[in-house]
């Protein structure tokens, strides 16, 4: 949570009344209706806050759950189980894990959704203010607006692919192809760049800026090949570049404290990073979601207990291998003990309790204290088609878990929500993935090569230095470690070529067409302009 988060809490709260609006988000015959008269242009930026509070509002609402899963759960790095029937929740993070999916998964239509709302209420709040005169006000606000547009856009580019370009409030637009949006965000964000802020600080935290929009650019040209058959590394480098001649940020020494419940704008390599409020912009459910209900003492949670449901696979976790690695630990596995270091966290339970399969002369239900151990491995039990781990304590502790996202005892025990900011764009990445395209083909440039840049991210996390330049794999192994849970996995296996591999519990090699989700078949209903993707 940022220190001083009253702009965005404001913004957030300052609730447009649309919800009709957002009913169907691609249904969008839908009248435009200025609110402003002559009398009442606006004349300051401050007059635009409350317009925009919308926007604010939604772009927390489903990030760090929704597309999080979307982005995680259809990878190696993240699982969610059933519990002899518990958490299967229709299948919905089993399809993700197999890629085995429909339009019909409930996860995929929400980010669909969640993304056109945002689209929506941007060219909503500027439908509003078309009639303001030109100048550095409207090109200014105007530009935070087509920002927070383009990156919407982008959730739908990366994912979906061939979307509807809806460019005005009202628009009801075909699909268009997966190209030209990629052509539509480029674009857009070069022409607002000049008009956005350049500072960095607690003003502009949570908020556009120049910076944000040369690492949309490094992200897109980075992708290019995968979004529209041609390599553009030479520009990836140019727009990390930007960011890196700029000055304004580093490495921070502490990695872990990048993402403790205390983050915000003191964080000197977030370039962009979506705010959260245990109480007041709710959203971030990493403590309720990673946690077992019998590790609530240790990381002061009070009464409330976390859900248990989501580990990491035993590949994934196994790339965590560097001698000294600071980011090693923020994984928990093995036997577990209380906050002291020395108390062992146990559980009083039956021997069928502990273990489901257990059939020994102790079964009729003689107790038996346990103390809490998370293994690497994880097995499956009744029908492995269900993705179902069974329900008893050793189940229940398979799996490593994360605690990247430092558990909150500051939560809101109601809704379980953090107040941990969730970084998008960081100064890690930008370096990350300079080296990535000289890799790829591009120059070396400022004397930064490959092997300096990824020295810069290992020697902050205390692992050993490399001496040679990275092969792709490794480097790919390298945003592991240094970007586990922060929602890039999935669109850095599909650039690497790796997201149709099989992994545990998943035992088909999956088709290319999804790489792409398909578009939502409620959305198809809804607006018979739109065109599914190959492969659906």
């Amino acid at each position: 949570m940022i220190t001083n988060i009253s702009v965005i809490k404001k913004l957030a709260g300052a609730l447009i009344l649309v919800a009709a609006l957002f009913t169907n988000c691609t249904k969008l015959d839908i009248k435009a209706e200025s609110e402003l008269t002559p009398d009442n242009f606006p004349t300051k930026a401050s007059d635009f806050e409350a317009a925009k509070g919308i926007i604010y509002t939604i772009l927390p609402a489903n990030y760090a759950i929704d597309y999080w899963r979307l982005e995680s759960l259809s990878t190696d790095e993240a699982l969610i189980p059933a519990r002899d029937g518990n958490w299967d929740d229709g299948g919905q993070y089993r399809e993700l894990h197999k890629h085995t999916w429909t339009p019909d998964n409930s996860i995929v239509n929400t980010v669909w959704t969640y993304a056109f709302n945002g689209i929506i209420a941007c060219n909503r709040v500027m439908g509003m203010f078309d009639a303001v005169p030109e100048g550095t006000l409207k090109n200014q606000q105007f530009a935070e607006l087509r920002m927070m547009r383009a990156f919407f856009y982008f959730i739908l580019l990366d994912n979906y692919g061939n979307v509807p370009l809806l460019k005005k409030f009202g628009d009801d637009t075909p699909t268009s192809p997966r190209a030209d949006v990629f052509a539509f965000i480029e674009s857009e964000v070069k022409e607002i760049a000049p008009f956005l802020p350049r500072a960095k600080n607690s003003i502009t935290y949570g908020r556009p800026t120049v910076w944000m929009a040369h690492a949309l650019l490094a992200k897109l040209y980075l992708n290019a090949q995968v979004y529209k058959g041609a390599g553009m590394y030479t520009e990836a480098v140019a727009q990390c570049d930007s960011v890196i001649k700029s000055g304004l940020f580093s490495l921070d020494a502490d990695y872990k404290s990048m993402f403790l419940p205390t983050n915000g704008p003191a964080v000197k390599e977030f370039i962009f990073a979506i705010v959260y409020d245990a109480f007041k912009i709710t959203g971030n459910s990493f403590t309720r979601y990673d946690l077992t209900p019998e590790l609530k003492t240790k990381y002061g949670l009070g009464s409330k207990s976390p859900s248990n449901s989501m580990k990491t696979l035993p590949e994934y976790f196994d790339k965590f291998n560097l001698a000294g690695d600071v980011r090693t630990s923020t994984w928990i596995v093995g036997k577990q003990f209380e906050a002291d270091g020395k108390t062992p966290i146990t559980v009083k339970t039956t021997y069928k309790g502990l273990n489901q399969d257990y059939a020994g002369p102790l079964s009729g239900g003689r107790d038996t204290i346990w103390q809490l151990e998370l293994t690497k491995a994880i097995w499956l039990r009744y029908d492995p088609s269900k993705m179902d781990t069974g329900n008893d304590f050793l189940s229940q502790y398979m799996g490593a878990r994360s605690i990247k996202f430092y558990p909150d005892p500051n939560w809101d025990p109601n809704t379980r929500s953090d107040n941990n900011d969730f970084p998008v764009y960081r100064y890690a990445d930008i370096l990350m993935m300079k080296a990535e395209a000289i890799l790829r083909g591009a120059a070396s440039t400022n004397g930064e090569t490959p092997v300096t840049l990824v020295n810069q991210i290992r020697t902050r996390a205390k692992a050993p230095v490399i001496s040679a330049n990275p092969t792709l794999d490794e480097l790919l192994d390298e945003r592991v470690r240094e970007f586990a849970w922060e929602a890039w996995r999935r669109n850095d296996l599909i650039r690497f070529g790796k997201y149709s591999n099989l992994w545990l519990f998943k035992d088909v090699v999956s088709d290319k067409n999804h790489e792409l989700f398909p578009v939502p078949g409620n959305q198809l209903k809804l607006n018979p302009k739109l065109v599914q993707n190959p492969g659906y």
